[in-house]
This record gives structure tokens, sequence and C-alpha cells, in this order.
């Protein structure tokens, strides 16, 4: 684990989660066939010249002894459909998502979809035939500031490179050419692969011992076996904490959470659509705008909120908790669990639904 983090990876700039992640990443291409489900990798930076690109292309060299080829990333969809399922029956390892536009937002059904599953199934394209093939392939990400968004966010692994000057591609390298390097050591960076894996004591565990993260059997294989390795370089790596770190930065989560807490503060029993809508019509009320926002986003200026636009945006986040503030242990002033309930009453005689906030101090 040394030699792979002071070694080989001495000169990506970011902190001993970051590389352990990039080591993951690493261990995911190789265990990919046994991988019901599997996370995906973002590397991103704030500047361009970074090292992003490098860092994936040093990655994969190591494992395939290949340079790697990227996939252009398409604002379209149903591109992005065609272009997964032919990837998918080609049996590629990976799937390098390059040069992404600055502060994107990824979120994407097929990708989600193909994290979870073990088989991917679609249309193949030009007939009218279903095919289904392994989803195997591991996805990287990598663009400036780019971000996973929404279910994706749950299912990614960050690794964010520090730039320290503004001309970060001309900063003093431990190893000038760091991919040459690579390839020039692959042996010893594929040994330090393998014996990470196999000095994991999970393995030695039964089957259906209890195992970490929503991603069970990728924990058990790789991320429990860089924890350890990790363990006995006197570091601590927990990848449960960082799919849970990913997820409450998930900027949905952070929206959502901040209309529950505001909704909570002037409503804290049980509300109507309606009563919503009296806030959000209300030009006084402090957290006007962020409910505006919200809930009415293409509602033009001046015009009111309806109860029946108010009542959908409502019903999508049932049951949805979410985190709210920051932990005493991390220096804030406490954490809290929001979940927005629906209730029906019937004492009108008509069912009417009523909602509530349910609010859970967790430290």
């Amino acid at each position: 684990m040394k030699f792979l983090t002071d070694e080989w990876l001495c000169d990506v700039k970011t902190d001993y989660a970051g590389k352990a992640s990039l080591i993951a990443a690493a261990l995911s291409i190789i265990e990919r066939s046994l991988l019901p489900n599997r996370p995906a990798f973002f590397v991103t930076a704030g500047r361009r010249g970074s090292g992003k690109t490098t860092a994936l292309i040093m990655l994969i060299m190591a494992i395939t002894g290949i340079h790697p080829a990227a996939a252009a990333w398409s604002s379209n969809e149903e591109e992005r459909r065609k272009a997964l399922l032919s990837y998918f029956i080609y049996g590629v390892p990976y799937i390098l998502w390059d040069n992404i536009p600055r502060g994107t937002q990824i979120s994407c059904p097929h990708i989600e979809k193909s994290c979870t599953a073990s088989y991917y199934a679609d249309r193949r394209l030009g007939v009218s035939e279903m095919v289904a093939t392994a989803a195997s392939t591991i996805h990287f990400f990598t663009g400036n500031n780019v971000t996973p968004r929404g279910d994706l966010a749950s299912r990614s692994l960050m690794v964010r490179l520090d730039a320290d000057r503004p001309d970060p591609e001309n900063r003093v390298f431990t190893h000038p050419d760091p991919i040459a390097w690579t390839e020039s050591n692959r042996a010893e960076i594929l040994q330090a692969f393998y014996v990470i894996l196999l000095g994991n004591a999970k393995l030695d565990e039964p089957r259906n011992a209890p195992m970490k993260t929503r991603f069970k059997i990728w924990w058990r294989l790789v991320g429990s076996a860089i924890e350890n390795a990790a363990k006995q370089a006197g570091e601590t790596v927990d990848f449960e904490k960082l799919f849970l770190n990913q997820d409450e930065d998930n900027e949905d989560d952070v929206s959502l959470g901040e209309v529950l807490a505001a909704l909570h503060a002037s409503m804290p029993f049980q509300f109507k659509a309606t009563n919503v809508c009296e806030v959000i019509n209300n030009q006084a009320y402090v957290a006007n705008d962020k409910l505006r926002e919200f809930f009415c986003p293409t509602l033009a200026d001046g015009a009111k909120a309806s109860p029946n636009a108010v009542g959908k945006m409502l019903k999508r986040h049932v049951g949805e908790p979410v985190y709210v503030g920051k932990p005493k242990v991390d220096g804030g002033d406490g954490r809290w669990t929001l979940t927005l309930k629906a209730i029906k009453d019937s004492t009108a005689g008509k069912a009417a639904l009523f909602y509530a906030i349910n609010k859970i101090v967790e430290d």
C-alpha cells in the first residue's frame, strides 16, 4: 500500500482517501467479472492541467498495459444509451468519459442502472431485437468540477485533485513522466495490487457475513482489502463513510434538506399543499425565494403558486429522508434527519392528504 500511495501515486495531488479510491478503481477493473454491482469513479479538479486524465491513464495502463481510449460524453440521453450497449457488447473493461464540460452534474438513468445490475438489456441498434449483456464495465468520469447527481451520487466515489497554482502542469514532479514510470514498473504495481487482494481477511469470513456499503460484494473483495492494507500502513480508510459523504454532498439532497427545514420551521405540525402555497406566495416570508425555486422553478415572476403543482412536488419526495446540519464531532451544531410523511385524513367525508415532517436528532 505504501508503494502504491508513496511511489506510484506520489505525483497525484489528492489526499489519502483519494489515492485509496484510485487504487479501489484499479482493483475494481481486476475483479469486475465477479461483481454483481459496482461503483463509478469521478476524478475532478478545479483547474485544467491538474492531472485528472493522467491519473486515470496511469491506472488503466497499470491494469491493461494498453494506453486507454477516451469516450466522448454526450448531453443526449438517447445517444448515451446507444453507446452504452455497444460498449457492453464489446466487453470493454472500462469506459473513460473524458473532458466533460466544466461544472456538469452527471445524472443518467442508463449508467445508474448499469452500476447496480449484473446484466444490461436493451434493443440492438437498427433491428427489432433485445440484447442482454454483462454490465461489468467500470465507469470513470473526469472533468473540472464535475460531480454525480441524484441516484448516481450514492453509487460513486470521488477523487478530488488539488491545484495550488494557475499552471499545475508546470509544478515539480517526482516522476517527470508518470505514465512512462507506470509502464516501466507495471510488474511491481500489479504485484502490489494482488498482494492487497490476497491479504484481505474478509475472504476468510462466511459467505453470509455482514458487509458494508450498498455494494456488498465489491466491499468484500475490493473495499475491505484496501481498508485492511491502509490499516497495516498506519492509515484509516472507510469506504462506507466516503459513500455517505458523497451522498450528503448531493445537491438534490442539500436542496431538499433546506426546503424541509424551512417548512418545519414555519409548519411544525400537519399541513396541506395549500398551506405551502400560502407561504410561497407570502413575499414577507424569509425563505420565500428558496421554496418558490424548489416547488415552482418555472413560475413567472409575480405569478401565484398553485396547490396542484406544489402537491405534485410534495408527493415526489414523500418518504425520502435527508440529513440536515453538521455533526458535533465534525465541529457543527448537530445533525438531524428530516423525512416528509404523507397522512390520509377522511374525517371530512372526502379523503384529504396532509403532510408532516418527521425530525430525528442524530447527534
